[in-house]
């Protein structure tokens, strides 16, 4: 399963923000259709919580995990998750600098689901 995590979000963000910026995200990761993902069921969205405020809002990290490794997952279709993601996010915090890296999944490096 796909695991999106948004680091140094500012930390005042109301409940509905964080709605809409989920609903931002799940859109964009949908729109790549080689992923085969159909929606929110696919992935999780992660806000941790920073424990600094400092900075927070200025410089946001998308993180991705869990994105197992197929055929049709080349690095250019990795590259538009990455462009898709930055540009959604940057929409929403347009003063922010937003970076974006996506972890390869090795499921060689243990794997367990129930």
């Amino acid at each position: 399963m796909l695991v999106i995590k948004l680091w140094c979000l500012p930390a005042d963000l109301p409940e509905e923000r964080l709605r809409q910026l989920h609903q931002t995200v799940v859109r964009a990761a949908v729109s790549i259709k080689e992923l085969g993902l159909k929606g929110e069921q696919d992935m999780v969205t992660l806000f941790p919580k920073d424990m600094m405020a400092y900075g927070l809002g200025t410089e946001i990290v998308i993180e991705i995990t869990g994105l197992w490794d197929k055929p049709a997952r080349t690095d250019e279709v990795r590259a538009r998750l990455a462009q898709n993601l930055g540009r959604a996010v940057k929409a929403m915090f347009p003063k922010a600098r937003v970076m974006h890296y996506i972890i390869p999944f090795d499921q060689r490096q243990g794997f367990w689901v129930n």
